[in-house]
């Protein structure tokens, strides 16, 4: 509080001279202080600002392209993109907003990337758990456009704040708020210019600057209950259909090798693998005339150990080549060698001897036609997408040329054409449809047709779906139809964008599976199923989750937290209605549930053995039983046989074993024991002792014959081992009879 003192003279002269008027033998009152109390005016305290460094630009001299701080400009992030970035020197309000620098951005080429041409003020620090408000000045001509980003540092650059901001002509400040999480320290301002509009044309740019916001309550996402998700593995619901899944492998975040999750996913369910980036021509062949093999290696070992197929992506594509083959210098001779040699090395790298390939199939070309039907290369629109140095380097010769070379370098790969938006652009698929015819009138190999089926909730229609697939189903001779790249995006369709997935739209995205699986098995006959592959395993590792811009995505059939979605069900109800599975021969198979197919009923512990259902390996089917913990050499798995065998009769009895670390030097001997309580206790060894080594499953297998004719009160089949240190997984234990 503040104290003012006022001394009241005036008042003690008109006190004076009314007591002199009454009784003048009083002494007149002395002058008396008064001490007013005032309420404070409470200062206001200026928000926290975001340490951006020459936000203003005036450190630096015109015609820098390089700005003071933590700024970075990128004329040409590719080389389709072309541009001119840099400081300029202006009278204020004129072209700076604020005293006489400011940038200047002049956009000439467009490149394939939305993201090609930026400015960006890297790795700010900022306070986790905070709101933030960020702001620019900006000038372009009426109808010039730019994206303003708050993004997570590289190399996530996860979306925080986005603005797609129209600019008039005038100067107009730009806002962004941005929420930061707890574990944030740093954040990226980006804008991108890369659009039509901006083409031959400045834009100018002032004054970035930033502050701490009062808290804001975070929006609070309820507990959605989802339908429930009861399908156990959609490879066992179509044992012969190719069920697939895009995962990478080697140093990338969401390698398959590293994240145990992801196998316990895919080895549940799919038993197809397309590699996502790490089999196309610039991470194969970095640099001209050396191979770089090892996690495309790395992933074809992972799925030879795991009984799983792989579709090859891709031989020749436009976009995702190496720098090297991108300026390639030489005639059309020299370009058709290089990419013969290329498609030649790559796909002799992959084969295998014999009929047991693991890498079955290859897309040998990728996106070669325009949405309007014609090759792309042929500049027959003002897209800058309109560019394929293929083409433009051999011609129309190349698509041919690269069949008769996959095929000379692998002769038992289907070979296919693979391409977006077929599954709903008539005038794209009639185009790759004549090719097709083309190839095969002239002897050109091809054996099918791939739609990458790159979709939107609902969009297209079954209908057209349903229409497409079977043009291609009537080509003759016949060829295969494949879907390659299927995801289906839940939150671009205009309107207030979903911060979560709602129960509502998990359903509709199932029953939108459910009707694309549904409709391909119904078109396709099964000599011209190639598949579906779904492209990616959990939402957040979907390419769509950063194109054409960082947003929130749930296009594929598993959560972040590895939970299956209403849409696995979608697929699963689909491929158990349309699927027919033979019903296996009458069986010899004594022993019930011998492979765990039916979890670990009837299967019990033994001893200090623990033992449980394993789902991640099976040496046939999808299961196997783990056993962990022995203390004793007879600890381990056991089944109540009681009443199994008959006296005087011969069996065959067998039981696969695998040890579960597969680096272990241990070899233990494990064998298949049988005991029998009657008169006495016997244990009787049905299989000799077998060792068993790291990675590999082995087979327990031996010959009885039951020669006790008392009556038993109890008889126990179990798997035991003379190593204690052992875990192991069993599976397919078997008990035959001889015929005699």
């Amino acid at each position: 509080m503040k104290k003012f003192f006022i001394q009241t003279t005036g008042l003690v002269a008109l006190m004076s001279l009314i007591v002199a008027c009454g009784d003048n033998n009083k002494d007149p009152e002395v002058p008396v202080v008064v001490e007013v109390v005032v309420p404070d005016t409470p200062e206001v305290e200026a928000p926290e600002a975001a340490k951006i460094m020459n936000g203003g630009f005036e450190d630096d001299a015109a015609g820098e392209t390089t700005a003071t701080g933590n700024w970075v400009f990128r004329p040409d992030q590719e080389p389709t993109a072309f541009s001119t970035i840099n400081i300029i020197e202006s009278e204020e309000g004129v072209n700076t907003y604020k005293g006489t620098k400011a940038v200047e951005v002049n956009v000439n080429t467009l490149g394939d990337n939305p993201w090609g041409i930026e400015i960006a003020y890297e790795d700010l620090p900022i306070t986790g758990g905070k709101n933030y408000e960020f702001s620019v000045w900006a000038k372009g001509e009426e109808g010039t456009s730019a994206d303003f980003w708050i993004q997570t540092p590289a190399p996530d650059y996860g979306q925080l704040s986005l603005v797609k901001e129209t600019l008039t002509g005038e100067w107009q400040k730009i806002t962004l708020i941005a929420a930061t999480a707890e574990a944030d320290s740093l954040v990226r301002l980006a804008i991108h210019f890369s659009k039509e509009e901006n083409i031959n044309k400045s834009i100018y740019l002032d004054e970035f600057s930033g502050f701490i916001l009062d808290d804001v309550p975070a929006e609070e996402i309820p507990d959605v209950q989802y339908s429930e998700v009861t399908a156990q593995s959609l490879k066992a619901l179509a044992p012969n259909f190719n069920i697939g899944v895009a995962v990478p492998a080697g140093g990338f975040s969401n390698s398959i090798i590293d994240r145990a999750e992801i196998r316990t996913i895919v080895e549940q369910h799919f038993n197809q693998l397309s590699a996502e980036n790490i089999m196309k021509p610039t991470y194969l062949q970095p640099t001209q005339g050396e191979f770089f093999y090892d996690d495309s290696d790395e992933l074809v070992n992972y799925a030879k150990d795991n009984s799983l197929t792989i579709h090859g992506h891709v031989f020749v594509w436009h976009s995702q080549i190496a720098p090297w083959m991108q300026s390639f210098q030489g005639d059309k001779a020299a370009w058709i060698t290089m990419m013969e040699n290329h498609i030649t090395q790559v796909a002799t790298h992959f084969e295998e001897e014999g009929d047991n390939d693991t890498v079955v199939s290859w897309d040998v070309v990728n996106e070669a036609f325009m949405e309007n039907g014609k090759y792309r290369g042929e500049k027959t629109t003002n897209d800058s997408a309109d560019e394929s140095v293929w083409f433009e380097n051999i011609g129309a010769e190349f698509l041919p040329l690269s069949y008769k070379a996959a095929r000379a370098a692998d002769p038992d790969a289907d070979l296919y054409y693979n391409d977006y938006n077929l599954i709903w652009n008539a005038d794209k698929l009639d185009a790759v449809i004549n090719m097709v015819n083309d190839f095969q009138t002239n002897g050109v190999p091809i054996d099918g047709i791939g739609f990458q089926s790159h979709i939107s909730l609902n969009s297209p229609d079954i209908s057209t779906i349903q229409a497409h697939l079977q043009k291609v189903v009537d080509i003759r001779p016949k060829i295969k139809v494949k879907i390659t790249e299927l995801d289906v995006r839940m939150n671009n369709e205009g309107g207030i964008p979903l911060t979560y997935l709602t129960s509502e739209r998990a359903d509709e995205q199932k029953q939108y599976y459910y009707d694309i699986v549904k409709t391909y098995l119904e078109t396709v006959p099964e000599d011209q199923r190639g598949g579906i592959t779904i492209w990616g395993v959990i939402d957040e590792d979907s390419w769509l989750q950063n194109w054409p811009e960082p947003t929130t995505e749930w296009p594929l059939l598993f959560f972040n937290d590895y939970t299956p979605k209403p849409a696995l069900q979608g697929v699963a109800d689909a491929l158990q209605e349309l699927i027919e599975v033979a019903e296996p021969e009458p069986s010899a198979e004594l022993l019930t549930n011998g492979d765990f197919e039916a979890g670990l009923d009837s299967w019990q512990s033994r001893g200090s053995a623990t033992i449980s259902l394993e789902i991640t390996q099976a040496h046939s089917g999808n299961n196997s039983a783990l056993v962990q913990g022995r203390t004793e050499t007879w600890n381990g798995l056991q089944k109540d046989v009681k009443g199994l065998f008959t006296a005087g009769k011969t069996y065959n009895v067998s039981a696969w074993v695998k040890l579960s670390d597969d680096s272990t030097a241990v070899s233990p001997g494990v064998k298949l024991t049988l005991q029998i309580e009657h008169a006495s206790t016997e244990y009787l060894e049905l299989t000799t002792v077998t060792n068993v080594v790291a990675g590999d499953w082995v087979q327990l297998s031996g010959t009885y014959t039951h020669s006790i004719t008392t009556e038993e009160s109890a008889a126990l089949l179990y798997v035991e081992s003379n190593e204690l240190t052992a875990d192991f997984y069993v599976d397919d234990v078997s008990v035959t009879l001889v015929e005699q």
